[in-house]
């Protein structure tokens, strides 16, 4: 491989991790919801608050880290109030999910029009955006500098959150219990476990994470916000949730060839004379794939386990009998 196709392809994994950062924290956001026993279908409005609120923050504040937490705390409210919904009311969670998206999308449009006088965009000359940080002695390092160093805080958040929440799943005692909750409610339950709690708290965490994905797509990424910003990556993530197993580790290898997809799909329409449309839908295409992944792996697993019930009750069976004859 030459110097320019290296290059090439590094600038392509670092286009790729771009893309896949707001895909990658509504995730893990949908990931801790679903390991809760949430199956959060409303990531796409989440985010699209997250982005509009973000954006809105940091041209009042006159700081885009102010608006990143005000995006998150909004997200973190929408939380409770989907959780508050499905928990104290039974409110079917497609329904509900399908309400808060249209909510959003529709209310960003409203209040869009009504407070600045436009429909499709807004922006101002003095917000700023997220600044790039370099980070000592790594970004000296050939190709790993130019991968791991030079992003916004938010791609570094992204990181960090996917291994906090791989350790705090996995190595404490907290984690065990959002899994035993997700695994068989009714056990944990008689376990005393908190099932409410454990579900709000889900909620909660995950709606500020997908905020906090939404925001870096107004303020993180560009200075804009326009309608519809999250433009199904909130779909995009529910897929990257389950085809990452609700593993944060999974969910980041799947957001990342997500990222990766989609980059190469903006670089092939440079570069190709493929109509755009079929090239812009490649990423949906493997999302699709994803899915049926997902689901030929659940039908796997479940054949899997009627199978060994099978043979050990026949074995129990022929036990029975073999005590009978003797």
């Amino acid at each position: 491989m030459d110097g320019s196709n290296g290059l090439l392809i590094v600038d392509l994994l670092r286009s790729g991790i771009r893309l896949a950062t707001p895909i990658l924290l509504a995730a893990l956001g949908g990931a801790i919801s679903n390991r809760a026993g949430v199956l959060d279908f409303a990531l796409e409005g989440k985010m699209l608050l997250g982005s509009f609120l973000g954006i809105l923050a940091a041209f009042w504040l006159h700081n885009s880290y102010g608006g990143a937490l005000v995006a998150v705390l909004a997200g973190g409210l929408l939380g409770w109030i989907f959780a508050f919904f499905y928990l104290k009311y039974k409110v079917d969670l497609v329904i509900l999910a399908i309400a808060i998206n249209l909510l959003i999308s529709e209310g960003t449009v409203f209040f869009l029009r009504t407070f600045y006088g436009n429909v499709g965009s807004w922006t101002d000359a003095s917000i700023q955006q997220l600044p790039d940080i370099q980070i000592p002695i790594v970004k000296n390092i050939p190709v790993i500098g130019q991968l791991l160093s030079g992003y916004n805080a938010i791609i570094y958040a992204s990181w960090i959150l996917t291994a906090l929440l791989y350790v705090v799943l996995f190595y404490t005692p907290f984690g065990r219990h959002i899994r035993a909750v997700g695994e068989n409610k009714e056990a944990a339950k008689a376990l005393g476990i908190n099932v409410a709690r454990i579900q709000y708290f889900a909620l909660i965490l995950g709606g500020g994470m997908c905020a906090l994905g939404g925001a870096f797509l107004s303020i993180g990424h560009l200075t804009m916000f326009t309608r519809n910003m999250s433009n199904g990556r909130g779909w995009m993530a529910v897929t990257a949730a389950l085809f990452g197993m609700n593993n944060p580790i999974g969910v980041f290898l799947a957001s990342l060839l997500i990222g990766v997809a989609d980059a190469l799909a903006v670089r092939l329409q440079m570069l190709t004379t493929i109509p755009p449309m079929l090239i812009q839908f490649l990423p949906n295409v493997l999302a699709i794939l994803a899915l049926v992944l997902v689901g030929l792996r659940n039908r796997a697993n479940v054949a899997l386990i009627r199978r060994k019930f099978s043979l050990k009750s026949q074995k129990i069976s022929e036990d029975g009998k073999s005590e009978a004859i003797s």
